[in-house]
């Protein structure tokens, strides 16, 4: 095992997310194939290995460790721009009873993505080309989601009011953001109240390699 897989491992069981051998070589493998197919599909200027893992993959442990106590055993999590699945296939990885489903627009991406779950070989991990907010009617893949989560995807407001139409009655959105959000803005207030959301917390961690705070910020759906 790396130093740094090694670091992601005791980072995850501080988290209260624990990563066995079969999850440790499930992250490795995936994202040696990122690494592989970085360079003619261009998924990620991080490429290298410290960053893949002490970087991207750290995010989606820590989403999974954020979102288990919260949710049902078998949640559906949607991954919302998905790009090279570092969320979504992280915390599959780090949580194998979610169903989780990586929605991707973007063709290259998507195929990578289709490849990558399929080398991964786990049950319940699901690839959608499609492009939240385009009008179309929504799946039953994408709508009653228990979790949407969201990584550089779009400003804070935009995220909000595309995961809003996916969410399940009781579900939450969960978008990374480097700092604390502010409600009260208009331009989030306006995107709350359209998906009849509030703020249910802000979840501070550090990654590995890091030494500042960064934040997983959940939104839930207002009490009725």
């Amino acid at each position: 095992m790396s130093a740094a897989l090694e670091r992601l491992a005791g980072c995850a069981a501080s988290w209260g997310a624990p990563l066995d051998a079969a999850a440790l070589g499930g992250i490795s493998a995936y994202l040696a194939f990122v690494r592989e197919k970085n360079e003619t599909v261009n998924l990620t200027s991080d490429a290298g290995w410290d960053d893949l893992v002490l970087k991207h993959a750290a995010d989606g442990v820590f989403a999974a460790s954020v979102l288990r106590p919260l949710l049902p055993p078998s949640p559906r999590v949607l991954d919302l721009g998905s790009g090279a699945g570092f969320i979504g296939i992280a915390l599959k990885f780090a949580w194998p009873e979610a169903e989780v489903t990586l929605m991707e627009s973007i063709e290259r991406k998507y195929r990578f993505l289709s490849a990558a779950a399929a080398r991964a070989g786990l049950k319940g991990l699901r690839v959608l080309r499609r492009r939240a907010g385009s009008g179309s009617a929504l799946t039953a893949y994408e709508k009653n989601q228990d979790a949407v989560v969201s990584r550089a995807l779009a400003a804070l407001p935009e995220a909000v009011r595309l995961s809003g139409p996916l969410l399940a009655p009781k579900g939450l959105i969960a978008v990374f953001q480097s700092d604390e959000p502010k409600p009260e803005e208009p331009v989030l207030a306006k995107s709350l109240a359209a998906a009849g959301a509030t703020v249910l917390k802000s979840c501070l961690y550090r990654r590995p390699s890091e030494a500042r705070d960064r934040r997983l910020v959940l939104f839930k759906r207002k009490e009725d």
